[in-house]
């Protein structure tokens, strides 16, 4: 069985791969498994072993990317917590990026021409997930909305039911 402290880093190695570096895929981890999930720059820098500047820098351009939040707290130091939505926010990113590669991939298709050219099937694959992505971005909030609903029941059925 892995400790916690593996799993924080394999949770920050994951959100470094989807292109944050590497402090802030360690503050990410850190809020999401944190008891409280909201913490001070100072308590984060310490606890992470990083310098107060680099954690705050890497927070600013975490709230900037819909992942986190500044919370106001009573002693005015800035502290951060993970947004609600900060998982749908990651998704969304992606789905955008993906859909707008299809302008990349209409311009490739249009510069080698109607015929015959080895990289056609692939920019067309390209163009398909392109396409399957802008669709998905679209629909994202319904789907979202469901999924929601369907996990509020699911949960529901899986609680114990109170003792009198």
């Amino acid at each position: 069985m892995r400790t916690l402290p593996q799993v924080m880093e394999s949770l920050s190695g994951f959100i470094h791969q989807l292109g944050v570096p590497p402090i802030a895929g360690r503050i990410v981890a850190w809020l999401a498994l944190s008891e409280s999930g909201c913490d001070s720059l100072d308590a984060m820098a310490q606890g992470l072993g990083a310098s107060k500047a680099s954690v705050s820098s890497m927070a600013r351009l975490l709230a900037e990317r819909g992942f986190v939040e500044r919370v106001p707290v009573l002693d005015r130091r800035d502290s951060y917590r993970l947004r609600e939505d900060a998982w749908e926010n990651l998704l969304r990113s992606r789905l955008t990026a993906l859909a707008s590669v299809k302008g990349l991939v209409e311009e490739g298709l249009w510069l080698i021409g109607e015929g015959e050219h080895p990289a056609r099937a692939r920019l067309e694959a390209l163009r398909e997930l392109s396409e399957s992505c802008a669709l998905l971005e679209r629909d994202l909030s319904s789907l979202l909305t469901r999924l929601r609903k369907a996990g509020a029941h699911t949960r529901a059925r899986r609680k114990p039911a109170p003792r009198n």
